[in-house]
């Protein structure tokens, strides 16, 4: 007689069949399992863990409780639950309830995923709202400015579930139509306003004796140029005759070098726009460059609003920075403090988008212009067809006449009130974007249709609406075609405009859109600067961009042989390079203890707060980001653990304490080696053997050694960052299927179903006969039931 049916007649007799009534809907042998291994301490009364699994309610086909009972099946799968301590469950048994239990939830999944679809009913992010007006007027104007920000799910902004629409979103819709429509036909219909000025240093700064009122840019005139210093003085760097008189695009080429660097080193400057004079003045970034003994020309492309100028700054903090007192008196010139000196600059208006030829065709058609109103001898056809050509367009699929003719209706309402096609163009055009065609995507249960296959393809990828290519295959019905849809998916990554998929997929996945949500400690972190920042976010973003490029396996997230820095970045990571503000890939030795993007900067700094790193929070953001385990929120009634700036607990001890909790304890094994793995590397992303501690004088001193051995939850030991690593590569399947999950959940704009994990798996088995390459993996998710249905 086994273990179990001794257990089981014993202990439980008449005890299930009461059990299996009042477990609703759930077939008997889960049932079952329940109640000799579950049902103890999750159960109405003691809900250990907050978990009641005697009230849940199996419904095959709503699943109303799909994610929870997901959540079940893989504890029970990875040995988590029952605990192991207490558990009477053999390998046998354990098996064949996760196949029943897998077998239920699949079928209820998918029967759900056949009625309503994946998907719910998803309208466009606010990023790719913007990109597409962009699109379809043929200019540039920066919107997001105007929209309210998006609501996340999951740290992505593009999740249905999570998407809102509202009678403010809609105001807001209005405004960015207005002003688009509005710059569009002025830009079509009237010359376009050109600007060029030439600067010389003396007209960008003052000289000594106008400095102290002035407080701008220091005029050196014994070497004819202007020099900015690195100070915490927020007006110093100004140029007031930079000052613009219309809102617009400017191209700013600056021409400058380092002056006083200390040897070996650069001095890196900022570049931003504002009215620069405010006591708490709004600005805007424009860029950073790298200035070095050698004089360069940096260009940048830029927005600036009406009355707004330039200012230009060091803001390296791994220089000597000076005091204002210094620079008014003329001491940092005197001195020879270190500083960037600009030798010349100049302005020029600049129009992206389509020339103004190009604007009127794309607008208006063929249709002739005189004194600014469109020529017709057929106004309501012209009219009618050119409302057509947008909806096409605007709806991203073929508009049919009885679609449109509640558009052409309205649009000749007005045409007939104002005497004037033009009027009425606007007014159709209006009215068009206002639909929900456009604000939401047209997608019905089951397979995508062609032009819903051409749209989820190319705001994946591109974040805008299908190209003329993609719009002629979906007319033609070839792009469902494997062949037609990988030749696009190639051509598409091939073109510059996916690097608004790396950029806008990494920042959700990786959560880098919260990296300016703490400012680190300057007393105990004055090395940090926003050119390491910007830098941080450059070599992840070119990282994943090259792991694309060269088809690189999705294990390089983990660990790998290169990276991608400019100097800036070099210098805070220990690792020789030469001069250069460019990003460059590099060869990494042993030694650097870099390697993979779980060490780079990025993040390691939205993984920490601004005084210290916790190893929960990074353990959690590991185990979730990149390996794909979701970890429960802590209970309640279980106090945060608030680190000892001070060194005198060690985190170590302080978590040794807190995992003593019973309530903790399970979840905490698998938190604390990722999370303990990466203490070595601190707030800022720099390599410690020593934690940064403070004085009671709030003075920096060092702390406590740093210890980033553990034991991973299945008892392999670890010593440091490098022996983690070894542990978590040997499972590739682990790390390839949680990118793909991360893919998927981004292309489809819905998260990952209990039902698609079959595919998943039959996807990450094929990957490992292409090496798990990042390209690969795209173009298997491409090709997926999962992205090619609702």
């Amino acid at each position: 007689m086994s273990r179990r049916f001794l257990y089981f007649t014993i202990a439980t007799a008449g005890l299930l069949t009461a059990r299996a009534d009042e477990a609703a809907g759930f077939p008997a042998p889960i049932t079952e399992f329940f109640d000799l291994n579950c049902y103890e301490c999750h159960n109405p009364v003691d809900k250990k863990g907050e978990l009641d699994l005697e009230s849940l309610q199996f419904d095959s086909t709503l699943l109303s409780d799909r994610s929870l009972l997901a959540m079940i099946h893989d504890r029970v799968s990875h040995g988590e639950m029952p605990p192991k301590e207490d558990s009477l469950v053999e390998p046998e048994e354990r098996r064949d309830f996760l196949a029943e239990f897998e077998a239920k939830l699949h079928h209820a999944s998918t029967a759900h995923t056949r009625e309503l679809g994946r998907v719910k009913s998803r309208r466009l992010s606010q990023v790719e709202y913007e990109n597409t007006l962009h699109d379809l007027f043929g200019i540039n104007i920066p919107l997001l400015d105007l929209l309210p920000e998006e609501t996340a799910k999951n740290s992505f902004i593009n999740i249905a579930d999570s998407q809102q629409i509202s009678y403010h979103l809609l105001q807001k819709y209005l405004v960015a139509i207005d002003l688009m429509l509005d710059e569009s036909f002025k830009q079509a219909l009237e010359p376009r306003v050109t600007y060029y000025e030439e600067f010389e240093p003396h007209q960008l700064g003052v000289g000594r004796e106008r400095i102290a009122n002035e407080r701008m840019a220091v005029y050196d005139a014994d070497n004819h140029q202007l020099l900015s210093f690195p100070t915490t003085n927020g007006f110093h760097g100004r140029m007031p005759d930079t000052t613009v008189q219309q809102t617009g695009w400017y191209r700013v080429t600056i021409t400058a070098k380092a002056h006083n660097a200390p040897p070996g080193r650069s001095v890196w400057a900022r570049l931003k726009t504002g009215i620069l004079r405010a006591k708490a003045p709004m600005t805007y970034w424009v860029g950073q460059f790298e200035a070095t003994d050698e004089l360069r020309t940096h260009s940048f492309d830029t927005w600036i609003r009406e009355t707004h100028q330039l200012g230009i700054r060091p803001i390296d903090k791994t220089i000597d920075w000076v005091s204002s007192n210094e620079i008014f008196t003329f001491a940092a010139v005197e001195n020879n403090a270190a500083a960037v000196a600009v030798k010349g600059l100049t302005m020029e208006r600049i129009y992206p988008g389509l020339s103004p030829k190009a604007l009127r065709n794309h607008l208006f058609g063929g249709l002739e212009i005189a004194a600014g109103e469109l020529q017709s001898e057929s106004p309501g056809d012209d009219l009618a067809d050119l409302l057509l050509r947008f909806a096409n367009r605007a709806f991203r699929r073929s508009v049919t006449a009885q679609e449109l003719e509640p558009y052409v209706d309205f649009a000749k309402t007005e045409m007939a009130a104002s005497d004037s096609l033009l009027a009425g163009v606007r007014a159709g055009f209006r009215a068009i974007l206002c639909s929900h065609r456009f604000i939401y995507f047209s997608e019905n249960p089951g397979r995508l249709d062609e032009y819903a296959i051409a749209s989820r393809l190319s705001y994946f990828l591109w974040s805008t609406s299908p190209d003329r290519e993609l719009r002629r295959l979906a007319d033609a019905g070839q792009l469902s075609n494997p062949n037609t849809l990988r030749h696009q998916v190639e051509r598409m990554l091939n073109d510059e405009r996916s690097q608004t998929f790396v950029e806008n997929f990494s920042d959700s996945w990786l959560n880098l859109n919260d990296i300016n949500f703490t400012t680190p400690d300057a007393k105990l972190y004055p090395e940090f600067d926003n050119t390491l920042l910007e830098s941080m976010l450059a070599e992840t973003h070119s990282f994943l961009s090259l792991m694309i490029k060269e088809n690189l396996s999705v294990t390089n997230v983990i660990d790998s042989d290169f990276t991608i820095v400019n100097e800036r970045l070099a210098h805070h990571y220990g690792i020789d390079f030469e001069t250069n503000e460019k990003l460059q890939k590099i060869m990494l030795k042993p030694e650097s203890r870099r390697g993979g993007i779980i060490t780079h900067g990025s993040v390691l700094k939205v993984t920490a707060n601004g005084t210290t790193t916790s190893p929960i929070v990074r353990g959690v953001w590991l185990l979730e980001r990149i390996l794909g385990k979701h970890i429960p929120p802590p209970p309640d009634q279980v106090p945060a653990i608030e680190p000892d700036i001070r060194g005198a607990i060690s985190i170590r001890d302080q978590m040794e304490k807190h995992r003593s909790i019973e309530s903790c304890m399970s979840c905490h094994k698998m938190i604390d080696p990722p999370g303990f793995a990466l203490e070595n590397y601190d707030v800022i992303g720099g390599w410690r053997d020593h934690y940064r501690a403070k004085t009671e004088e709030d003075k920096r001193t060092q702390g406590p050694i740093v210890d980033a051995s553990y034991t991973m939850a299945d008892g392999q030991p670890f010593e440091d960052i490098e022996g983690f690593k070894k542990i978590v590569l040997a499972d590739p399947e682990q790390i390839t299927r949680n990118v793909l999950k991360q893919v998927l959940t981004y292309a489809t704009g819905a998260e990952i179903e209990f039902g698609d994990r079959r595919e998943i798996d039959a996807m990450v088995t094929n990957l490992a006969e292409h090496g798990y390459g990042f390209r690969s993996l795209i173009h298997a998710a491409t090709q997926s039931d999962i992205f090619l249905s609702k």
